[in-house]
Formats: structure tokens, C-alpha cells, sequence
């Protein structure tokens, strides 16, 4: 999966195969030129189903995974006021009952994300869905792909000023 950049630093999603699949995040602060591990949220399970990292819209580090329940559940890294920092669950989401799904026994995987908002895609048995998790709106984006990774390119266009002369004759 791609590096998320929060802030002034840049994180990375690391697995351990021979660790029952423990995640870990490794974080290289552009500022410092330093590095530090970060442990992902406890959640019911330590092994996470196709988790990702997210560029939260508040600014913060988000984590996501689906469980084994189809259940998407998407915690945000938090600085308490005293500088201690704490993953928060920020929102629960049941894909079984949101998405079209053919094969429920077959792994969701999340793939993706639209940096600084709170938009995630998910590749299902029947294509890749973009999900809003503010409004749990849902879009189909492709058929029945079997993609790893998703990288958005969101572009904007401003035009240039328009210039009225004044006094100009037509």
C-alpha cells in the first residue's frame, strides 16, 4: 500500500507474516529525519483483513479494516491534551447490508482512499465500490476487478480571471 502523509510525517503499513499478521505503522517524520513504530488499534482481533491507512479529513492519521464480519470499522489517532496520543473509533459500518455482495465468504479488501476527506474504496466478488463514510453513499467504479491498491487522482481546474475592460466600446 501507498505511504499516507499526515502533517509533517509520511506512514507505512507494515505486516508481519510470521507474527499471526500483527500491523504495525511505521511513521519517518520529514522534520526530524526520524523514524518510529506506531501500533495500530486494538480492535477485537489482531489480525486485520486488508487494513489501510487514511489521511483523515480532520487532519488526522486514520487506520481502516474489514472483520470477519463484513463489519468496516475506521479509528482515527488522536493527541489528547496532554500530548498523548490514542487511536479513537470513529465509524462502524455493515458492508454486508450496505454493498452488493454475491459471495459474502469471500474477503472484502479495502484499497484506497481520497486524501483529507472521508471517502474509501473497497474491492467486492462484484467490482470496486467508492464508499462515503459520512454519508454511506456508495458508487460502483469498476467491474469485478481484483485490484491491491487504489490511488486516486483528484484535479482541479481554476480558470483564469476574466478581465473586463472598462469604458471598452463594443
Amino acid at each position: 500500500m501507498p505511504a499516507v502523509l499526515v502533517n509533517d510525517a509520511l506512514h507505512f503499513l507494515l505486516g508481519y507474516n510470521n507474527d499471526d499478521d500483527r500491523v504495525k505503522i511505521l511513521k519517518y517524520s520529514l522534520s526530524s529525519d526520524s523514524l518510529s513504530l506506531i501500533d495500530a488499534p486494538l480492535a477485537e482481533s489482531v489480525v486485520f483483513r486488508g487494513p489501510i491507512l487514511m489521511a483523515m479529513k480532520d487532519g488526522s492519521l486514520g487506520f481502516a479494516h474489514v472483520n470477519s464480519r463484513l463489519t468496516l470499522c475506521v479509528w482515527s489517532k488522536q493527541i489528547q491534551f496532554d500530548g498523548v496520543a490514542s487511536w479513537t473509533p470513529v465509524r462502524v459500518v455493515d458492508l454486508k447490508s450496505l454493498l452488493p455482495i454475491k459471495n459474502p465468504k469471500r474477503i472484502l479488501r479495502l484499497i484506497g482512499s481520497v486524501e483529507g476527506s472521508d471517502i474509501i474504496f473497497v474491492n467486492t466478488d462484484l467490482g470496486v465500490y467508492e464508499i462515503d463514510l459520512q454519508t454511506l453513499e456508495w458508487k460502483e467504479r469498476m467491474k469485478r476487478e481484483n485490484l491491491h491498491s487504489l490511488i486516486p487522482y483528484v484535479s482541479f481546474y481554476n480558470p483564469p480571471e476574466r478581465v473586463i475592460l472598462g469604458g471598452a466600446a463594443n
